[in-house]
């Protein structure tokens, strides 16, 4: 019956490989199977001298390793595996005081071939000390590794950043603990940002923990296509995360950012001369931040500033936006910047600034330091929730949305004015912060959301969103869970389907590629299915209450379901004519510690006589109980059940 247990197991491992569907999008990058010789470092008892082919001819640094590499040609024959024993590794070439280089660069892997850096024992167990600076490299696959620096410890050759990537492409960093000092000033703190990425495309970010910087955590500059998934991302004196210079059709979901002075930002302010074509307009293209938790921030919370097709969506904000110092919104919606300015590879910019306003882009024709005027378009704010409890509140109203802006002299091709709400929609929130008169921060004359705004003013505000009605009823906010309790208000709140995004009102030229249009949220952060929409913030039920749900079409949708001693979700279909449900798809749920402290009775089980038992399964707004027996295959039998 044993062996049956672990077929079951090793079928929902399958269909964790299953491409994802639409409903699905939020899957981890598949790097499918790919051909590898490995390499392997000891830096404790290998040598250099070593072949580093095997465990006992470890070479001694990850220098050695990278050189056995060749460079400057796409792989064809076999991708590098490089296995990093368990060990502390210190920066090279050394002595770490005055020599911590740690920069890799040209080596161009494929999908098949690629180049795959791990910790080999797993994560906690293989530290690189000075962190990497990594540049012009395709199909790199970092995981499991801890990157420690930052004063004291040492800093690679990028300066001040303990991860640095540049000119990539088809880069993963996976399970990585990438942790700079634990303070977030530059008098005790020398890392600007923590993770830093330019001129990089296919960049996919999952399961890492972030943190440790006087300015960013995480900044992105140019950045096209990929995830940031599941991550924690903390300890900043500035951003938890922003993203600017065109950076573009990004999905950021799942995380949970902490301990930063300002949260989230779609846009900022970006040097002309070094952004990319086509993206040449906007700071931020297709932005879809959904399902993520931002708590203890006294900055901003989420901020777009030059964003087009930017969506905020079932996230859960606690305590943010506090500070007292700035007067900081929940929300805001203000003017991206622009500069033309000198960088080390780019002494003379301005021919640069010149070249993309004759292709259509926007931006200042001369040497300027940033100026904020680049406008938004189509930013969608649906169903979160902004909950700072008493007394802790926002200084001067809950968002900040700018008016509009002519642009300077020199400042070429830009709309005039430069809005920043032009098709700002704010809909389905929950907002409690402050007493029930606190300002919308949209009541004067030279902000926006006017009452000529069709999406956006002062009675659409008040009408399509819950302010200042009710206080969330939230399950454990001292332990930081945010589940809503089980009748919470939030679910009688007003919530509305996120409508799908357009991009005919794109910029034309240079025209710049479509990004996802398709706005509906599938999941929930605890990976649940939503009804659509289902309620405001980013889970949809307490932890412990997870009914299975039969759909009119006879979809049996399982949010969580144990087996020997794990967590899943699954989902299955009734095979017609019979009482015989498919296993169509099915996932390890992130986070297992979660569930343990729910009293199996309230989940879903499959015990070890393989019967599937499910105290509650909603159908057409009716409860009932019901048993499936394991059959064969990916068979089960629908064999007792009866209403509640």
């Amino acid at each position: 019956m044993i062996n049956f247990i672990w077929t079951i197991i090793a079928v929902i491992s399958v269909l964790l490989l299953m491409p994802a569907s639409n409903a699905d999008a939020a899957m981890n990058y598949s790097s499918g199977s790919p051909t590898l010789s490995d390499i392997w470092v000891d830096p404790s008892n290998g040598s250099d001298s070593n072949t580093g082919a095997g465990s006992t001819e470890a070479l001694k640094t990850l220098t050695r390793a990278w050189d056995l590499i060749p460079q400057g040609s796409n792989l064809t024959i076999t991708g590098y595996r490089i296995n990093l024993l368990p060990g502390s590794y210190p920066c090279e070439p050394g002595p770490e005081a005055d020599n911590c280089i740690n920069y890799f660069s040209d080596r161009l892997g494929t999908y098949e071939f690629p180049i795959i850096i791990r910790a080999y024992s797993g994560p906690g167990t293989a530290t690189i000390r000075g962190g990497l600076n990594i540049h012009n490299v395709r199909y790199l696959y970092l995981i499991d590794l801890d990157l420690a620096g930052g004063a004291p410890l040492p800093t690679n050759s990028s300066g001040n950043n303990l991860l640095h990537l540049s000119g990539g492409d088809h880069i993963l960093l996976k399970g990585l603990t990438i942790a700079g000092p634990a303070c977030d000033n530059d008098i005790c703190n020398n890392l600007q940002e923590v993770l830093k990425v330019n001129q990089t495309q296919h960049l996919y970010v999952e399961d890492c923990t972030i943190g440790g910087a006087w300015h960013s955590s995480v900044d992105y500059m140019v950045v096209q296509y990929g995830h940031f998934l599941n991550n924690r991302v903390h300890t900043a004196g500035q951003w938890c995360m922003y993203i600017k210079g065109g950076t573009s059709y990004l999905l950021v979901e799942g995380n949970e950012m902490y301990g930063c002075q300002l949260g989230f930002e779609a846009g900022q302010a970006a040097n002309f001369a070094v952004m990319t074509s086509p993206w040449i307009h906007y700071d931020a293209y297709d932005i879809r931040f959904i399902n993520n938790i931002l708590r203890d921030i006294p900055g901003v919370g989420l901020s777009v500033a030059g964003g087009y097709a930017i969506l905020f969506a079932h996230n859960t904000l606690y305590r943010v936006g506090v500070s007292a110092s700035n007067g900081y919104g929940l929300l805001h919606v203000i003017h991206g910047e622009r500069n033309c300015t000198a960088t080390d590879e780019l002494p003379d910019p301005v021919a640069q600034c010149a070249a993309h306003i004759g292709a259509g882009g926007w931006g200042p024709n001369f040497l300027t330091d940033s100026v904020a005027i680049v406008p938004n378009r189509k930013v969608y704010v649906y169903n979160n929730i902004f909950y700072n409890p008493p007394p802790a509140q926002t200084l001067y109203s809950h968002f900040t949305v700018e008016g509009p802006l002519n642009p300077p002299e020199g400042f070429q091709n830009f709309p005039s004015p430069s809005n920043t709400d032009d098709n700002l929609v704010i809909k389905g929130n929950i907002v409690w912060n402050g007493p029930a008169e606190h300002p919308l921060g949209i009541e004067e004359s030279d902000q926006g959301c006017r009452p000529s705004n069709p999406t956006c003013n002062a009675v659409q505000l008040r009408t399509d969103n819950t302010i200042n009605e009710v206080e969330p009823q939230l399950m454990n906010l001292s332990d930081n869970n945010f589940r809503p309790l089980p009748g919470s208000n939030v679910f009688s709140a007003s919530i509305y389907t996120i409508p799908d995004f357009t991009w005919s009102d794109s910029p034309e030229a240079p025209p710049v590629p479509a990004g996802n249009t398709v706005n509906r949220i599938e999941k929930d952060r605890d990976s649940h299915r939503r009804t659509d929409p289902g309620p405001p913030g980013a889970y949809t039920r307490s932890l412990c209450s997870s009914p299975a749900t039969l759909s009119p079409d006879l979809r049996l949708h399982l949010p969580v379901v144990m087996l020997a001693g794990k967590y899943y979700w699954a989902d299955m279909s009734l095979v017609p004519g019979t009482a015989n449900f498919l296993l169509t798809n099915a996932g390890e749920l992130q986070q297992q510690d979660r569930y343990t402290a729910c009293p199996s009775s309230t989940l879903p089980v499959i015990s070890p006589d393989l019967r599937l038992h499910m105290p509650s399964v909603t159908y057409d707004s009716s409860s009932y109980w019901a048993d499936l027996q394991y059959a064969e295959g990916l068979i089960f039998m629908l064999v007792s059940g009866g209403a509640q």
